[in-house]
């Protein structure tokens, strides 16, 4: 069965509003770390493994973003 008209939505981690996943720039952990306190990169083909973060295009989520991966990354390693 296929659904023609279905289009994934997330959620974007700072404003918590839904988007369709096309119009959210998608970020995750680097390759290769081992470091507790690393900085998400961002994912444009939308295909590396691992949970992402996803962010809207608003100027006000692009700014707090960086500001809030500390605490984003605290909530996943519990």
């Amino acid at each position: 069965m296929s659904c023609k008209g279905h289009h994934p939505e997330r959620m974007c981690v700072v404003c918590r509003e839904r988007f369709p996943k096309e119009e959210l720039t998608r970020f995750v952990p680097p390759e290769e770390t081992n470091e507790p306190d690393f900085r998400p990169v961002p994912d444009p083909a939308m295909t590396r493994p691992g949970r992402g973060y996803y962010v809207c295009d608003q100027a006000r989520c692009r700014e707090r973003f960086p500001k809030m991966i500390a605490g984003l990354m605290k909530k996943r390693a519990r």
